[in-house]
């Protein structure tokens, strides 16, 4: 999303600076007229927060922006503060599961606070503005994902599982690597590929060491063509514990593949078991073993149909249009 908003002001002939936090790798396509601001600091999150605000303070200062958009809870905070006083407008995005990305209880009512005070607050799904309702229902606008991907209603040769997304806890790749042991046996020709990269690998890789699969479950890594090997794959496995609103989940279904995903918090205000997509529920290998074979025994031409449909209302122009009200309404 960064990345698309970044390339729409830089086509528009906005000068576009992006500052980042976490880590200096850029795993996305941009612009090189977008200027890179690397304010990435070694050891503790908690002690570098002070650092953080000092250096999007003085990126605010210097470059003197007409506007300023935040993503994610805890960067959102940071943002706020710094541009106390600034006088310079701020957006700030909700990009996770507020109750359920382990925020302390001191950042959650931060969260409220300064989320009251922007001028802006954009939210990916209605859950998320429920959430927040109490303290920011005044200046808040829900905006879904604009999905880059191509619609795709061919042929999906490999009837394997796909799944794409960082190896990292809140995936929960655990469960999906549990719940495809538990059906090896019956379906001896399926596979299972896991793209994405992240601190759990080492783990993901012992795990199916140990449960003897390593000629099933592949971790490819990254990839750039990804909307391509969304094309070749039947099935796409997401089990998440929390999202805000996940892009990998809407390409897939913009691709034509079948859905299968946990049921975290708004993920029904995308799919309808067994009418566009399938659920299961959050942390339950063998209810996921379960989903799979109804899966794989099923005839999914009605599912592919209505998870196209689905996704196409994410897709185009018609949400970038509305990040661009929502931001140009506050440079007026």
């Amino acid at each position: 999303m960064i990345a698309l908003l970044a390339d729409e002001y830089v086509n528009q002939g906005w000068s576009v600076h992006l500052a980042i936090l976490l880590h200096p790798e850029i795993e996305y396509i941009i612009s090189d007229q977008i200027e890179i601001h690397t304010i990435v600091h070694p050891g503790s999150q908690f002690r570098n927060a002070f650092h953080w605000v000092a250096d999007i303070r003085n990126i605010i200062l210097t470059k003197k922006p007409d506007v300023i958009v935040s993503f994610t809870g805890r960067i959102n905070m940071l943002t706020m503060i710094a541009a106390m006083g600034t006088g310079v407008p701020v957006l700030v995005s909700e990009r996770n599961d507020p109750a359920h990305d382990r925020r302390s209880r001191l950042e959650q009512w931060l969260c409220k606070r300064f989320y009251s005070k922007a001028k802006r607050v954009v939210f990916q799904t209605k859950y998320q503005a429920n959430y927040y309702a109490k303290w920011c229902r005044e200046n808040s606008v829900i905006i879904g994902n604009p999905i880059s991907a191509p619609i795709y209603r061919g042929p999906h040769p490999k009837k394997d599982f796909l799944c794409v997304g960082k190896l990292m806890d809140q995936k929960n790749h655990t469960m999906m690597i549990r719940a495809f042991k538990l059906i090896a046996d019956e379906f001896p020709n399926k596979s299972l590929y896991i793209y994405g990269e992240g601190s759990k690998r080492a783990e993901l890789e012992a795990l199916v060491c140990e449960l003897e699969l390593k000629d099933r479950i592949y971790l490819p890594g990254n990839s750039d063509r990804i909307f391509d090997i969304m094309h070749q794959y039947a099935y796409f496995i997401m089990c998440s514990d929390y999202e805000g609103l996940s892009n990998a989940l809407l390409e897939a279904m913009l691709s034509g593949m079948v859905c299968i995903t946990t049921s975290w918090k708004g993920v029904d205000e995308i799919i309808q078991d067994g009418v566009n997509g399938f659920l299961t529920p959050i942390g339950d290998a063998e209810a996921l073993a379960d989903k799979l074979r109804t899966v794989l025994k099923a005839d999914n031409n009605g599912i592919q149909k209505h998870s196209i449909e689905t996704a196409l209302a994410f897709s185009g122009d018609a949400i970038m249009r509305r990040w661009r009200e929502a931001i140009n309404e506050l440079v007026q």
